[in-house]
């Protein structure tokens, strides 16, 4: 193709497309207008206007083959640098030059995929320069490229162009092959690929019955697939069928109807879909893999597999450099491998894993994750060439240059991995060779990343527990993992100790023995206890009683060491777990201001602790100190105070002498408690100490408020809680119901005023029953407001209600109920929803059933009188007599829990028996 600077890309010339009658009027005109230019002008010559203006394109030309050339040594020095193709692309579209178009487009695909748009644009030219078959074919094998490449509707648009534009039939029907069972698949452009293809099928058949019958099956192949507008195509279908009623053969109005309902209904679910795609901005990538996300867990059990893997093509090809959705696409593929034979023209169709495994490395070549998938892909394939392809790979992975040492780890172990499969350990060679990778590994990894390359050792951790097994080398094992523990902070990781010793442990007792002790003496273990506890167990099933003396003693030691560092620098957040191991005892004497956790450490074994025959005090009380007063000062929370029925309640100063309670005086809510009419106050609390009473009648406009009373503490500063003081009565009820409206990021907690429990009204104001509407979720992400499990649960049916539940602080706890209208929607919700991901959270969700709520007086003191006069306190709740069960209820543990049930039955049914009685029994 000829090159013209000022026509881009002509196929007639000028004079071939004008009339000989118009360019004589055209002269003539053009002889006159020169002609008033001469007189009105002083005699200028328009020719060096014309020279000047050949100059300039010549520059313009000139500067653009410059500019070219330049970028082709830049791609020359960095063939990874994508930008430098799609300016050198520009450049030769700003030249008009088809030949530099297509060279400069050859050498962008040969590096990357070509988006839709750059196909597009070079498609464009090519078809409206293709007249012959032999032109029309080059074309149609570039759109057959250009597809391959991405899912793109437009593309596919163009393609059916060209089919419509030549005349040959046989190229028209292997288009069509291509592009129905593909693109007439996509939701939003289908109907219009069909409308295309209907056209031609007209326009090349004619007007005869084998016409109308092709026509009518083109029809019935669509409106089985759901497609955007499907209705008008529905009607377009019955007119054809009544018009030529008297020509159509094979029509299944049962079987049609039924596949265009089944069509209608997912059509319905997929919608809303394609409405949130289509609002999303073009750069927001994450958000629309997301909604792809949703998209196919929302509808694939109503979708052919077909058309969910044309979901899973569109989702690539929008996040085409999210290497997460080139993986989960992969994934698919091999769950759901496409039947080849059934659509093989088809590009999308007739690919398999390992093609598209290619083509996500195309667009991804960072992602670690797709180069270990292609070689597993390679390894499942098991050909002859599997090696070498595998191979290749990691050639590959080196040029590519991942983008962080944890991937280049996570490749280089999947490869270890595969060769570890495949080698024959009884070969002394191969051993061999399989030494020389993990060699190669390491050294490769640390040229690269130098001391950031694998921190935790995972290469030398592998390696050496080959050592210890299948390469038959353990004091090679033993010397590796040695380095391991020796690296970063591995030496304090108990996980990592205990499973070199499990391997050590294979070469004998005393190895591991060794081993534990050194381990225990380690300083920064993470979790001492859980260390000390397998040593420990490993003492009493192989050690003499001196080694299991000498154990238990070096590990209190290092315990009581940790715990020691725990309460002067804080617990860390292991230590807060509060994790209980094995017995490790010891008489030794603990100091009076150890810790709690410290003598749990210290009494594991049931020896040491507390001296004999004293009770231990609960561990509620072991950190009272003489900071309790200050302690008061810090903790002022409102308590409900005592009853002061005497027939409920008993003196604390009767209780007996020998056991002492430590009490302490906490300011309560009754101190502060205004006067007023209870039966029209609410009381208020969780409110944040800046809340002033302005804030609180902001938020209750509909509330009736006569005064709002804030406590506050002796310096003045508020105590986040008060009471309200209605207008009436009425408004008590209009007041709890706004309960947990937010304020400042809070949820205020509104409930009644009144002291007495058994006088104040059941508040919970949610179901504790089943209730087959609502939906229990867990799981979610913290951040994830109302408005988002809207959208997400609203395609199953109409919502009703969501309750996201908070802490006081107003943040999420990650669970929410959701109540739905209609029972459907929530099982189909259930079914649909349970265990899907969002941001990373897997979520569970349940028909809401809360387990039975207990007696809301169960708080309250209460009192039992039996046959003997004794008593009991117990806190918070008085005095409690005891009964006649009570010396057998601490007896209880010892006895069998059969026998102790049948000796109650009989106590409680058996009656005393009478002289008769026992004659009775003698007398049998």
């Amino acid at each position: 193709m000829c090159k013209n600077s000022n026509h881009p890309f002509p196929t007639m010339s000028d004079a071939e497309m004008k009339d000989p009658k118009d360019e004589i009027i055209e002269i003539d005109a053009l002889d006159e207008s020169a002609d008033t230019e001469d007189e009105s002008s002083d005699g200028t010559n328009t020719e060096d206007e014309d020279t000047e203006d050949d100059d300039n394109d010549e520059s313009i030309e000139s500067k653009h083959i410059k500019e070219y050339i330049e970028i082709l040594t830049k791609i020359a020095g960095d063939k990874y640098n994508y930008d430098n193709y799609a300016e050198l692309l520009e450049v030769a579209h700003q030249m008009n030059d088809l030949d530099k178009i297509r060279q400069s487009a050859e050498i962008f695909a040969a590096m990357y995929p070509l988006s839709p748009e750059i196909w597009l644009r070079w498609l464009k030219i090519e078809s409206s320069l293709a007249t012959t078959d032999e032109e029309v074919e080059k074309v149609e094998k570039l759109f057959q490229r250009a597809l391959s490449d991405y899912y793109s509707a437009e593309v596919a648009l163009e393609f059916a162009a060209l089919a419509m534009k030549t005349n040959s039939k046989t190229i028209a029907e292997r288009i069509w092959k291509t592009l129905i069972p593909t693109y007439g698949l996509h939701t939003m452009k289908g109907r219009s690929i069909f409308e295309a293809y209907r056209e031609d099928t007209l326009t090349k058949d004619g007007d005869s019955p084998a016409s109308f019958n092709r026509l009518a099956r083109i029809y019935e192949q669509e409106l089985k697939i759901p497609l955007r507008n499907m209705e008008d195509s529905y009607i377009e279908y019955k007119l054809l069928c009544e018009k030529y009623k008297d020509v159509l053969t094979d029509l299944d109005v049962e079987k049609f109807e039924r596949r265009y309902k089944q069509a209608k209904e997912a059509l319905q679910r997929m919608l809303p879909h394609e409405t949130a795609l289509a609002a999303l901005e073009a750069h927001c990538h994450q958000e629309r893999a997301d909604l792809y996300r949703k998209y196919i867990a929302d509808c694939q059990t109503l979708l052919d597999d077909d058309e969910v893997q044309i979901l899973y093509e569109r989702m690539v090809t929008e996040c085409c450099l999210d290497g997460a959705v080139w993986h989960e696409y992969v994934r698919y593929l091999h769950r759901c491998p496409p039947d080849a034979e059934d659509n093989s023209a088809s590009p999308v169709f007739r690919q398999t894993e390992l093609d598209l495994v290619n083509r996500a490395l195309r667009n991804c070549t960072w992602s670690a994750e797709l180069y270990v998938e292609k070689m597993r892909i390679v390894e499942r394939q098991a050909t002859p060439t599997s090696k070498m392809t595998i191979l290749k790979i990691m050639e590959d992975v080196a040029s590519a240059g991942l983008q962080t040492p944890e991937a280049s780890v996570k490749v280089w172990l999947e490869y270890l991995t595969y060769l570890r499969r495949v080698t024959d350990f009884a070969s002394e060679k191969e051993r061999d060779i399989l030494r020389a990778n993990f060699d190669l590994a390491w050294n490769q990894l640390g040229r690269t990343w130098g001391v950031l390359a694998d921190p935790q050792c995972k290469i030398l951790q592998y390696w050496g527990r080959l050592e210890y097994e299948a390469l038959g080398e353990p004091n090679k094992g033993r010397d590796l993992w040695y380095s391991v523990m020796a690296s970063s902070d591995n030496s304090s990781r108990v996980g990592l100790w205990i499973e070199f010793i499990e391997m050590e442990a294979k070469r004998g007792p005393e190895a591991a023995r060794k081993l534990y002790r050194k381990s225990i003496t380690t300083a920064g273990l993470d979790d001492p206890e859980t260390l000390a506890a397998a040593w420990l167990r490993f003492e009493r099933c192989n050690g003499t009683l001196e080694q299991l003396i000498s154990c238990q003693e070096l590990c209190n030691a290092t315990i009581e060491k940790y715990y020691k560092t725990i309460s002067k620098n804080g617990p860390s957040n292991r230590a807060t777990k509060g994790k209980r191991s094995e017995a490790i005892g010891t008489t030794a004497h603990k100091d009076s201001d150890a810790s709690a956790a410290k003598r749990q450490a210290s009494s594991m074994d049931g020896t040491g602790g507390s001296p004999p025959g004293k009770k231990k005090m609960k561990r509620t009380n072991d950190n009272l100190s003489d900071t309790v007063g200050e302690r008061h000062e810090e903790f002022k929370t409102p308590a409900i105070p005592p009853l002061h029925n005497s027939s409920k309640t008993h003196d604390l100063s009767k209780q007996e002498p020998s056991k002492p309670q430590i009490v302490i005086d906490i300011d309560s809510e009754s101190d502060a408690k205004p006067g007023g009419d209870q039966s029209r106050q609410v009381f208020v609390s969780n409110l944040s100490f800046e809340v002033t009473e302005t804030d609180i009648r902001e938020i209750f406009p509909d509330l009736a408020i006569e005064s709002i009373e804030l406590v506050a503490s002796s310096s003045g500063k508020s105590r986040g809680f008060g009471y309200m003081q209605l207008a009436s009565a009425e408004e008590v009820p209009k007041a709890l119901s706004f309960d947990r409206r937010p304020l400042n990021g809070r949820p205020v907690f509104i409930s009644n005023v009144a002291r007495d429990k058994t006088t104040r009204p059941h508040q919970f104001k949610y179901s504790s029953s089943f209730e087959p509407n609502k939906l229990f979720i867990k799981g979610l992400p913290f951040n994830l407001g109302q408005e988002e499990l809207r959208r997400l649960f609203e395609p199953f049916g109409s919502i009703k209600d969501i309750r996201i539940v908070c802490f006081r602080s107003g943040k999420s706890k990650g669970l929410a109920y959701l109540e739905y209208e209609k029972e459907s929607s929530a099982k189909n919700a259930v079914l649909k929803m349970d265990q899907h991901v969002i941001d990373g959270f897997t979520i569970t969700v349940a028909i809401s059933s809360p387990p039975p709520k207990k007696n809301p007086t169960a708080t309250e003191p209460t009192l039992s009188v039996g046959d003997s006069g004794g008593s009991s306190s117990s806190l918070g709740s008085g005095k409690k007599l005891l009964g006649k069960w009570d010396v057998k209820q601490k007896l209880s543990p010892m006895i069998p829990t059969a026998v102790l049930k049948r000796s109650a039955a009989a106590a409680s049914e058996e009656k005393p028996k009478s002289n008769d009685d026992f004659r009775k029994l003698l007398l049998k």
